[in-house]
């Protein structure tokens, strides 16, 4: 399990479920857990708490609105994880909601450019889970791997054009992990800010386009500026 991203699945195995089920939690929260752990869906990595040691991975379980979105944030340790995945694509979420060819285009053309469009946040766990995660106002959370920086260019120029029924969001993900919102990165680009987040498994830091360009070729960012307050 060397290697997972921030925003990757994660499924644990019965002994953990157990130890997390046995900590202090409230009767919202034990609901919660036991139908998680009932129906074995899975975790998220989130970004890691400094103090979290080399043998623990910190996940999260975001909840429906059933259970008012509550978010619980917990840590396994890693010789429990049984699987890695990624969320739903575009076009299987589409498909199955039936949105219409201007999502299977959106996703027909992010496939030629050659990244893969998967569907986080209140849409990708709704698909994932069965359960209500959806409201009037909910955005379309897309995460899209890019190479470079000139492929980032192109997939935030057809994102920008794009029409669906609902509003697009995510982000961008460079090689290795670091992730900038694709919006900001448009700004970024057209000269708009001089500065973005960037979110990797282990911290935020801002970055001007000159680190961004560094990013796109597969370079880490040196002496990063931490935003520890933000998440």
């Amino acid at each position: 399990m060397k290697g997972l991203l921030r925003n990757q699945l994660v499924s644990i195995d019965e002994r953990a479920w157990a130890q997390i089920e046995d900590r202090a939690w409230d009767a919202e929260a034990q609901e919660i857990l036991a139908h998680w752990c009932t129906n074995r869906l899975p975790l998220v990595v989130c970004r890691q708490r400094t103090e979290t040691s080399s043998d623990q991975l910190c996940v999260g379980l975001p909840a429906p609105q059933q259970w008012s979105k509550r978010r619980l944030a917990l840590t396994v340790n890693v010789d429990h994880l049984t699987a890695c995945a990624a969320f739903p694509t575009l076009m299987q979420v589409a498909q199955a909601n039936h949105w219409g060819p201007a999502a299977l285009d959106l996703s027909e053309a992010l496939s030629n450019m050659g990244t893969q469009a998967h569907v986080y946040g209140s849409h990708g766990w709704q698909s994932l889970t069965g359960l209500s995660y959806l409201h009037a106002e909910s955005d379309l959370d897309l995460s899209l791997g890019v190479t470079s920086l000139a492929m980032a260019l192109k997939v935030t120029q057809l994102l920008a054009s794009t029409q669906l029924h609902c509003r697009i969001d995510g982000e961008i993900v460079f090689s290795q992990g670091p992730a900038i919102a694709w919006r900001e990165l448009q700004q970024l680009l057209q000269g708009q800010t001089s500065q973005v987040l960037v979110k990797d498994r282990h911290s935020i830091r801002l970055a001007s386009l000159e680190d961004v360009r560094r990013l796109g070729d597969g370079a880490q960012l040196a002496d990063p500026e931490a935003v520890p307050a933000l998440s």
